[in-house]
């Protein structure tokens, strides 16, 4: 059950998959299942809504970390680049642009990660 709630004369449990209340009395007897009210319908429908944007945001964020991740191994090639005895002025040049690119890319990751 997803939820209960109490009156004076009986219990009511709300199953929000199945979008059915069970109804029993406080006095005894048996339960009797019955279709959600519209109210009932509405709050499923928004935790179901805010549960899928949640999800939605942090599917977002797991791939923007990726991203930073894939981002910042590349910088530390470029640097490798950069720092190689053997690499010429060109290659260093190239390297040091890649690993400027490389930083804007992640400022902007971070950014719409914090937007997510």
């Amino acid at each position: 059950m997803d939820w209960v709630r109490w009156t004076d004369v009986e219990m009511v449990e709300g199953d929000d998959a199945a979008r059915i209340a069970t109804v029993t009395p406080l006095g005894g007897g048996d339960s009797i299942p019955r279709p959600y009210t519209a109210e009932e319908n509405a709050g499923a429908d928004a935790l179901a809504a805010g549960e899928s944007a949640r999800l939605a945001r942090e599917t977002t964020r797991l791939a923007v970390r990726a991203i930073i991740h894939d981002l910042q191994a590349e910088k530390a090639r470029a640097q490798e680049v950069i720092d190689s005895t053997t690499a010429t002025a060109e290659d260093r040049k190239s390297a040091r642009a890649a690993r400027r690119i490389a930083d804007a890319v992640i400022d902007l990751a971070r950014f719409v990660k914090d937007l997510a």
